[in-house]
């Protein structure tokens, strides 16, 4: 999860109060409705402001920080909905208001009992998602949140904090207070040098802000503070490990007072070298995936030349007028894009058919059969069956001509559809879609498995629908391939995870980037390896 976002639910348990969910994090949905949540909590403090004028001077500092979100300009309702929902900036200055500055408005409204209208802006804010877990599992799911936006995009803080998005400029701007916050978070997890940062920015805001919501006398205590836990623990770390360990760690491997407490940080340009296949490293699939999320590319020129666009039928008269556009990513394994193999109105019908199904996503569980939660997946997922409407059954038959597969899931030659939404920081850590194959536990799980599940077979290949485009993040990265999928709206990318011999194919492995700006939605058909027998016959040849 990433540097924003984290800190919006980290004030709660500063500030004391009660979290929201972070299940409510996962998905766009969930925080459009918070957002249209805060909409009736400012109607009703505007009919409050109306009639004490007295209260103004308290109340209108909320209003404010409110009217800058609603300065965003958009075409219709809906548009600015989504657009508030997807910046995280927008997302943190909302909680901060209603679990922060609400607390003030709320004293200020109580002291003259001013009931009729607590009482109505509370019913508001009960109506949001209230988080079930425990204190433990949110702030460490947030910690996630953040490390996972700026360490994987490399974040820029001085633009960030200005709004500037990785390139896209917003109207949303975080202020000194505001990064102040960001470092106290920062530090209670331990992320000294990252707090040194957001510090630092406090520091330079809080003087072009003339001391205005934090003074730089304060923030400097921060800093020192933190640059002196930041030294000692370099020191105690190096006593115990090699500095070949130390220099794979995301922090400042030199100390910090050497240098002057506030400086302008210059850009870095590193010389990276990557590392491509199915022999590496944990490190090396971690920094390979961060790369490929950021745009970097891994391949040669020469590779790149030899990779191709064309147009074909599929040998199929339902493809004769017109053929399916194929974009080629990767040669080993072999990863395509169809694109426009969805309508617009088609891939509404398929989000409003998810919505009221959302749920927050699971893995596996340790048995095999049992799904938990997990961090390495922040989004909501919803199974279709093909029985909900007819068009679930056209795209299974449209999968099927496209790929040459059979994907029928009734006659279980395919899993039901799955939609996936996810939110600002929604993210899915690298991994393969196989199930059981090359699985070090799987002997074990296999006796609690349905027999239908194992006389399916495994998820011989992935057809993944883009039912949006996202404005920053949020691409499929391949680390041990080298390449990146980018979400093009009613496109598909397509996959095979098992070789034809049968064997799996370690070169999958791949995630979802984190969303930056914007959210995502994509679709899944994973397609069963059984009922392939005759349409995708297999090789002797174990590396084929």
């Amino acid at each position: 999860m990433g540097p924003i976002f984290l800190i919006i639910t980290t004030l709660l348990v500063i500030l004391g109060t009660r979290p929201v969910s972070g299940d409510m994090f996962s998905a766009s949905a969930d925080l459009a409705n918070t957002f249209r949540l805060e909409q009736k909590v400012v109607n009703v403090l505007g009919e409050l402001v109306a009639q004490t004028e007295a209260k103004l001077s308290i109340i209108r500092h909320y209003l404010e920080d409110y009217q800058s979100v609603v300065e965003e300009k958009a075409a219709s309702e809906e548009e600015f909905i989504e657009r508030v929902a997807g910046n995280p900036i927008h997302a943190y200055r909302l909680m901060k208001r209603l679990y922060f500055d609400w607390q003030t408005v709320e004293k200020e409204i109580k002291a003259d009992n001013w009931r009729t209208y607590c009482v109505l802006v509370n019913n508001d804010r009960r109506s949001a998602t209230v988080g079930t877990r425990s204190h433990g599992g949110e702030i460490s799911e947030r910690r996630g949140f953040l490390r996972c936006l700026q360490d994987t995009y490399e974040l820029n803080m001085t633009q960030l904090a200005r709004g500037n998005l990785w390139g896209r400029q917003t109207r949303a701007e975080l202020t000194a207070q505001d990064c102040l916050f960001m470092g106290k978070h920062a530090f209670n997890a331990g992320a000294y040098a990252r707090a040194v940062e957001w510090f630092e920015e406090s520091y330079i805001l809080a003087g072009l802000e003339n001391n205005k919501t934090i003074r730089q006398d304060q923030v400097m205590e921060f800093i020192q503070h933190a640059i002196n836990m930041h030294d000692d623990t370099l020191q105690q770390t190096k006593q115990r490990k090699p500095m070949a360990v130390l220099s794979h760690t995301n922090s400042f491997d030199l100390p910090l007072r050497e240098r002057p407490a506030v400086v302008q940080r210059s850009e870095i340009i590193r010389s990276r070298k990557y590392n491509l296949g199915k022999h590496i490293s944990d490190q090396d699939d971690a920094s390979n995936f961060n790369a490929l999320c950021r745009g970097e590319r891994l391949l040669n020129d020469k590779l790149l030349a030899e990779l191709k666009c064309w147009y074909d039928t599929r040998h199929q008269f339902y493809f004769l007028l017109m053929p399916i556009k194929i974009e080629q990513h990767s040669f080993e394994p072999a990863i395509y894009t169809f694109h426009d193999v969805l309508s617009d109105e088609e891939i509404e019908t398929i989000k409003e058919l998810a919505k009221p199904l959302l749920a927050r996503s699971m893995v596996q569980g340790k048995l095999g059969v049992g799904h938990e939660v997990s961090n390495v997946r922040t989004s909501k997922t919803a199974w279709l069956p093909e029985g909900l409407h007819p068009l679930l059954n056209r795209l299974s038959r449209r999968i099927g001509l496209i790929t040459g597969l059979k994907t029928d899931p009734i006659r279980d030659e395919a899993e039901l559809l799955q939609v996936a939404n996810y939110g600002i920081g929604g993210h899915y850590s690298p991994h393969h879609d196989y199930l059981m194959k090359d699985k070090a536990d799987f002997e074990a799980k296999k006796k609690y498995m349905h027999h239908r599940e194992l006389q399916a077979g495994d998820r011989i290949a992935t057809f993944m629908f883009y039912l949006n485009d996202v404005e920053r993040g949020g691409s499929t990265a391949f680390p041990r391939a080298g390449v990146a999928v980018k979400p093009v709206k009613g496109g598909a990318a397509f996959w095979y995870n098992l070789k034809r011999s049968g064997k799996p194919d370690p070169l999958t492995l791949h995630g979802a980037c984190p969303v930056l700006l914007g959210h995502k939605w994509v679709s899944n058909k994973w397609i069963r390896e059984t009922a392939q027998t005759f349409n995708r016959r297999c090789l002797l040849d174990a590396n084929q």
